[in-house]
């Protein structure tokens, strides 16, 4: 069976394949920016009847840019877009097994209002990315 480490290291290694984003697996006490953090999920359905002990799991993953400039919330476009090469969705839609594990992952929305927040100590814009994991 996939284990959660094995999924949060399939997505990141996922999204380590757009070019400048830093991805995390736990939030940085000194993050270099445009950042993802790919959080526990935050939903478990492990009595999903998909079937043969398939169950879904929801992580979020979290994108931060600074906002040192107003502008730059505008950075997050890219990240969010259904296509292009920094598109979250394209590079886990590329491969939805996150490497040859035996998962389905779909990117499902970007949730949450662009927010104002702080990471490390610094002020960001930041944005909630849900991709749904079917495990098998």
């Amino acid at each position: 069976m996939t284990t959660l480490a094995q999924v949060r290291d399939g997505l990141e290694a996922r999204l380590d394949t757009i070019d400048g984003l830093r991805v995390y697996k736990h939030v940085p006490g000194d993050a270099h920016y445009p950042a993802a953090v790919v959080f526990p999920p935050t939903h478990a359905d492990y009595r999903d009847d998909l079937g043969a002990g398939s169950y879904t799991h929801q992580w979020i993953v979290m994108l931060f840019v600074p906002a040192t400039v107003d502008r730059q919330q505008l950075d997050l476009y890219d990240f969010l877009d259904r296509t292009g090469p920094s598109s979250i969705f394209a590079v886990v839609e590329a491969d939805r097994t996150l490497g040859g594990l035996n998962v389905d992952a779909r990117v499902m929305s970007a949730q949450d209002p662009l927010d104002l927040g702080e990471m490390a100590g610094a002020q960001v814009y930041q944005r909630a990315v849900v991709i749904e994991v079917i495990v098998s």
